[in-house]
């Protein structure tokens, strides 16, 4: 149909029903792309991940699948654009139903995600605190969660904090 209005050969009605269909084909095809850009990590802006800029990931799914794409996203960041001494000021507040995976009782099952966390960690690439807050409202005690992990408070005053320190979202 289309090759036919290239030619001359249609009727208008015809040629309507060919551009909405294109313009169909590319809004599903744009919506497509959208959804994979939102499924993966992005870098971030040039001007945020400078050497020397500290950065806050923002937890928002508290799914284990988003705390690997978080810690992939800081190793990536820490690799690329700190390369030498892999110090990139990365903080992670965790405040949500995710404290859960870096407890004792769930170590056999979250074990990749909470040893990376920790190498990290001691790379000085990130460092993660947990709410003591949430961490009490699921009765999880000091003492349930690794030794790398700096228990503060609560987990969106620890935020505010390192926001006024120069932390700037990612």
């Amino acid at each position: 149909l289309c090759a036919n209005i290239a030619d001359g050969r249609t009727d208008m009605p015809a040629r309507m029903k060919c551009v909405m269909c294109s313009l169909m084909a590319l809004a599903m095809l744009s919506s497509g792309i959208v959804a994979a850009a939102e499924k993966t990590p992005a870098m971030p802006p040039n001007d945020s991940a400078a050497p020397g800029a500290r950065h806050l990931f923002r937890v928002t799914l508290h799914t284990p699948m988003e705390i690997e794409g978080l810690l992939a996203r800081a190793e990536q960041l820490a690799r690329n654009i700190y390369p030498v001494d892999r110090r990139a000021g990365i903080a992670l507040v965790l405040h949500g139903p995710e404290v859960e995976i870096f407890t004792r009782k769930n170590y056999a099952k979250y074990r990749h995600i909470v040893d990376r966390a920790a190498r990290l960690d001691a790379e000085g690439v990130i460092e993660v605190k947990m709410c003591q807050t949430e961490m009490r409202s699921r009765d999880i005690r000091d003492e349930d969660v690794p030794k790398f992990i700096e228990v503060v408070p609560y987990g969106p005053d620890e935020e505010e904090r390192l926001q006024r320190r120069g932390y700037v979202y990612l």
